[in-house]
């Protein structure tokens, strides 16, 4: 098992970034490029959603497991808001409000998991041996 964790505050938006590159640096020998782009970019969607909606700091958990059926990535990003994340459907104007739709297209499997106070959003991808995509 291979994992990274980072936090990113609220005073500090620009480690977004920092948590896009070590997520990439995990992902280093992933067989499909197109998953790790679909991953760093529903980790940046969970990311701004928490520094945007909530007050609290954001926590990144990702951890790459591998078995006999291939390997997993859970990406899980907890914060201290009480608030839990809704889908929304929004408007083809609309210039927010896709975060969960994305997720509930590009991830295989994904959730909101309260943690008393606070809540963790995660979602998964699965390497597939044969085909290298979902």
């Amino acid at each position: 098992m291979r994992r990274t964790a980072l936090t990113v505050a609220q005073a500090e938006p620009e480690r977004v970034s920092a948590a896009r590159q070590q997520l990439r640096e995990l992902l280093h020998d992933w067989s499909s490029p197109d998953q790790v782009d679909s991953a760093v970019l529903l980790l940046s969607e969970v990311l701004t959603n928490v520094l945007v909606h909530t007050d609290a700091d954001a926590l990144l958990l990702a951890e790459v497991t591998g078995g006999v059926d291939g390997r997993r990535m859970r990406i899980e990003v907890t914060d201290a808001g009480d608030d839990l994340p809704h889908m929304r459907r929004p408007g083809e104007l609309a210039s927010s409000g896709r975060g969960l739709v994305l997720i509930e297209v590009l991830a295989h499997a994904w959730g909101v998991a309260p943690r008393g106070r606070g809540k963790s959003i995660w979602f998964e991808l699965y390497e597939a041996e044969e085909t290298g995509t979902r």
